[in-house]
C-alpha cells in the first residue's frame, strides 16, 4: 500500500515510470505505519487540481487521475483484507464502499489476469455477499462465507 501511495504521488507530479521495488516490503522500512503516513502526506501534497486532471499510463490505456482515484478503492479495500487475514485480524470493510467497488474490480480483473497480477476468478454462490464476489474477482475465498 505504501508502494501503491508512491505510485499515486508520482502520476500526480508527471514522474511516474513502471519501476516498482521487487520486494514492496522494502518501502515499510523499520516503522512501517511511520511510512505509510509519510506517504500518505506527500502523495496528498501533490493531488491539486492539475495533477487530478493529469492524463496517466495505465494497463487499459489512460485516463486522468481523479478517474483512477475513483476507481482506486477497491485496491484499499481488497488489501485491507489480505492483511487483515495475513495477521489474523478481524475486518469490516463499509458495505457502500465494498458494492461501490464491485463494478471498477469487474473492468480492471480482466486486465490483471493477463497481466499476471491476480488469479483466476473464484466462483460464488449465487446468495453470496458483495464482499465475498469483490474478494471473488480478484482470486480471493472469503473464510467468513
Amino acid at each position: 500500500m505504501i508502494g501503491d501511495l508512491r505510485a499515486v504521488e508520482a502520476f500526480a507530479t508527471g514522474r511516474y515510470e513502471d519501476d516498482r521495488a521487487d520486494d514492496p516490503g522494502s518501502a515499510a522500512g523499520h516503522d512501517p505505519l511511520a511510512a505509510w503516513r509519510v506517504a500518505r502526506a506527500d502523495m496528498a501534497a501533490v493531488l491539486d487540481p492539475a495533477a487530478l486532471a493529469r492524463l496517466v499510463p495505465l494497463p487499459w490505456g489512460q485516463m486522468p487521475l481523479v478517474a483512477f482515484l475513483e476507481q482506486y478503492p477497491m485496491e484499499v479495500l481488497v488489501h485491507t483484507w489480505d492483511l487483515a487475514q495475513a495477521t489474523g485480524q478481524p475486518v469490516v470493510l463499509d458495505a457502500g464502499l465494498v458494492r461501490a467497488a464491485l463494478g471498477p474490480a469487474r473492468q480492471f480483473a480482466p486486465v490483471a489476469r493477463r497481466s499476471g497480477l491476480v488469479g483466476p476468478e473464484c466462483a460464488v454462490a449465487g446468495d453470496a455477499d458483495d464482499l465475498t464476489r469483490l474478494l471473488a474477482i480478484f482470486g480471493r475465498r472469503n473464510p467468513g462465507r
